[in-house]
């Protein structure tokens, strides 16, 4: 169904059962989609990429949600930064790795060169920081210099065709 309608990417949740995981690696196998598995609030990010791997995922999403984030602050923690365990993920697998969740313009480019050729833009940028709502500014702007900075990486030895730029609200 989803191929039929044009995707040509599905996301699964890590923490989804086990079953779920391997009927949609199935489904995509079988519709010729890539799959995409996505570690959000899992408590152990490295071992659920490795696990995503293992089920047959196409891709890796390293994930720090927006809730994530913001909850552990308004508690007094310390909220994660999207690139603390980003490497150590990257290491774990051999498929592509996608980071999204609370990156800067900086942490975009920085996620690319550290080899996550995949760039996410969600909440950080484009959703205001004190409410679910859209940022003020022009969003538009910020996804183009994004883009055009995560592209420049091309010059440190990762192929143009590895760096994508993609926006969703996580």
């Amino acid at each position: 169904m989803f191929a039929e309608a044009g995707a040509t990417h599905v996301v699964v949740v890590g923490r989804a059962h086990d079953e779920m995981l391997r009927r949609v690696v199935r489904a995509t196998r079988e519709c010729e989609v890539e799959v995409m598995g996505d570690n959000l609030a899992c408590p152990d990010k490295v071992q659920t990429a490795r696990c995503l791997e293992d089920f047959g995922c196409d891709y890796v999403i390293y994930h720090i949600g927006y809730d994530e984030r913001n909850g552990i602050g308004e508690r007094g923690g310390v909220p994660p930064n999207p690139l603390d365990e980003l490497q150590a993920v990257i290491e774990a697998v051999e498929v592509p790795v996608s980071a999204i969740g609370g990156l800067s313009v900086a942490d975009a480019v920085q996620t690319c060169r550290m080899g996550a050729p995949i760039v996410g833009i969600g909440a950080q940028l484009a959703i205001d920081s004190e409410e679910f709502k859209r940022a003020c500014g022009d969003v538009e702007t910020i996804l183009w210099e994004v883009c055009i900075q995560v592209h420049a990486v091309v010059s440190h030895g990762l192929r143009a065709d590895l760096c994508e730029c993609a926006t969703a609200a996580d």
